[in-house]
Protein backbone atom coordinates (compact mmCIF):
# COMPACT_ATOMS: atom_id res chain seq x y z
CA UNK A 1 0.00 0.00 0.00
CA UNK A 2 2.87 2.62 1.19
CA UNK A 3 4.72 1.78 -2.40
CA UNK A 4 1.22 2.86 -4.13
CA UNK A 5 1.07 5.89 -2.26
CA UNK A 6 4.46 7.00 -3.61
CA UNK A 7 3.95 6.10 -6.64
CA UNK A 8 0.62 8.37 -6.81
CA UNK A 9 2.62 11.45 -5.25
CA UNK A 10 6.15 11.06 -6.57
CA UNK A 11 4.91 11.23 -10.24
CA UNK A 12 8.44 13.12 -10.87
CA UNK A 13 10.43 10.26 -9.43
CA UNK A 14 11.25 6.97 -10.63
CA UNK A 15 13.86 4.67 -8.55
CA UNK A 16 14.79 2.76 -11.70
CA UNK A 17 15.88 6.66 -13.45
CA UNK A 18 18.78 8.77 -12.35
CA UNK A 19 16.86 12.10 -11.03
CA UNK A 20 18.70 15.50 -10.45
CA UNK A 21 17.65 18.32 -8.44
CA UNK A 22 19.73 21.11 -9.40
CA UNK A 23 19.75 25.16 -10.46
CA UNK A 24 20.81 25.23 -14.01
CA UNK A 25 21.96 28.69 -13.61
CA UNK A 26 24.60 27.70 -11.53
CA UNK A 27 27.76 26.58 -13.54
CA UNK A 28 28.72 23.22 -11.00
CA UNK A 29 24.96 22.05 -11.17
CA UNK A 30 25.42 22.12 -14.99
CA UNK A 31 28.46 19.99 -14.32
CA UNK A 32 27.21 17.74 -12.36
CA UNK A 33 24.37 17.18 -15.23
CA UNK A 34 27.19 16.70 -18.01
CA UNK A 35 28.54 13.71 -15.95
CA UNK A 36 25.05 12.34 -14.97
CA UNK A 37 24.09 12.15 -18.37
CA UNK A 38 27.76 10.57 -18.89
CA UNK A 39 26.64 7.39 -16.72
CA UNK A 40 22.66 7.24 -17.18
CA UNK A 41 20.57 7.84 -20.54
CA UNK A 42 17.53 7.53 -18.17
CA UNK A 43 17.69 10.93 -16.40
CA UNK A 44 15.15 12.57 -14.88
CA UNK A 45 16.03 16.51 -14.36
CA UNK A 46 14.06 18.12 -11.96
CA UNK A 47 15.98 22.02 -12.96
CA UNK A 48 14.16 24.09 -9.95
CA UNK A 49 14.58 27.51 -12.18
CA UNK A 50 11.99 25.53 -14.79
CA UNK A 51 9.81 23.39 -12.74
CA UNK A 52 7.99 23.50 -9.42
CA UNK A 53 9.51 20.58 -7.50
CA UNK A 54 6.93 18.13 -5.72
CA UNK A 55 7.22 19.27 -2.02
CA UNK A 56 7.21 15.58 -1.47
CA UNK A 57 10.02 14.66 -3.63
CA UNK A 58 11.91 17.19 -2.23
CA UNK A 59 11.08 16.23 1.42
CA UNK A 60 12.41 12.02 0.65
CA UNK A 61 15.69 13.69 -0.66
CA UNK A 62 16.11 16.06 2.10
CA UNK A 63 15.39 13.11 4.31
CA UNK A 64 17.41 10.45 3.40
CA UNK A 65 20.55 12.86 3.32
CA UNK A 66 20.21 12.89 7.18
CA UNK A 67 20.76 16.91 6.93
CA UNK A 68 18.74 19.56 8.46
CA UNK A 69 17.10 21.99 5.70
CA UNK A 70 19.26 24.59 6.23
CA UNK A 71 22.55 22.49 5.21
CA UNK A 72 21.71 22.46 1.62
CA UNK A 73 20.93 25.78 1.61
CA UNK A 74 24.00 28.44 0.33
CA UNK A 75 24.68 30.50 3.26
CA UNK A 76 26.55 33.05 1.16
CA UNK A 77 23.62 33.98 -0.46
CA UNK A 78 22.71 37.42 0.41
CA UNK A 79 18.98 36.22 0.54
CA UNK A 80 19.90 33.78 3.64
CA UNK A 81 22.15 36.09 5.16
CA UNK A 82 19.22 38.91 5.40
CA UNK A 83 16.36 36.57 5.91
CA UNK A 84 17.44 32.88 7.29
CA UNK A 85 20.85 33.36 9.09
CA UNK A 86 20.52 32.23 12.73
CA UNK A 87 17.04 30.64 11.98
CA UNK A 88 16.25 27.16 11.71
CA UNK A 89 13.85 26.84 9.29
CA UNK A 90 11.91 23.48 9.07
CA UNK A 91 11.91 21.41 6.04
CA UNK A 92 8.58 22.95 4.50
CA UNK A 93 9.62 26.53 5.00
CA UNK A 94 12.88 25.51 3.54
CA UNK A 95 10.73 24.15 -0.10
CA UNK A 96 9.18 27.04 -0.56
CA UNK A 97 12.36 29.47 0.03
CA UNK A 98 14.28 27.16 -2.13
CA UNK A 99 11.48 27.23 -4.98
CA UNK A 100 11.04 30.99 -4.68
CA UNK A 101 14.45 31.43 -4.70
CA UNK A 102 16.46 29.02 -6.04
CA UNK A 103 20.22 29.75 -6.22
CA UNK A 104 19.59 28.91 -2.32
CA UNK A 105 19.86 25.26 -3.71
CA UNK A 106 23.77 25.05 -2.25
CA UNK A 107 24.19 21.96 -4.46
CA UNK A 108 22.80 19.10 -6.58
CA UNK A 109 21.00 15.99 -4.98
CA UNK A 110 20.76 13.00 -6.85
CA UNK A 111 19.04 10.08 -6.41
CA UNK A 112 19.10 6.82 -7.48
CA UNK A 113 18.17 3.31 -6.97
CA UNK A 114 16.97 4.75 -3.50
CA UNK A 115 20.21 6.40 -2.65
CA UNK A 116 20.42 10.67 -2.23
CA UNK A 117 23.91 12.09 -2.51
CA UNK A 118 24.21 16.11 -2.23
CA UNK A 119 26.75 17.13 -4.95
CA UNK A 120 29.13 19.21 -3.10
CA UNK A 121 31.37 18.90 -6.27
CA UNK A 122 30.30 17.73 -10.21
CA UNK A 123 31.89 14.22 -9.32
CA UNK A 124 29.81 13.31 -6.23
CA UNK A 125 27.01 12.16 -8.80
CA UNK A 126 28.99 9.22 -9.35
CA UNK A 127 28.56 7.92 -5.78
CA UNK A 128 24.57 7.31 -6.41
CA UNK A 129 25.29 4.45 -9.01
Amino acid sequence: MLNWIYKQKLMHYEKSELTIIYNSKKSIDKKTLAIAQAISSNINRQDINEVRLSSTLFRLAVGKLNLKAKDIMDKSNPYYQENIKGRDPDIDSAYFMIMNNPSLLKSPIALFKGKVVFCATPSDVLRVC
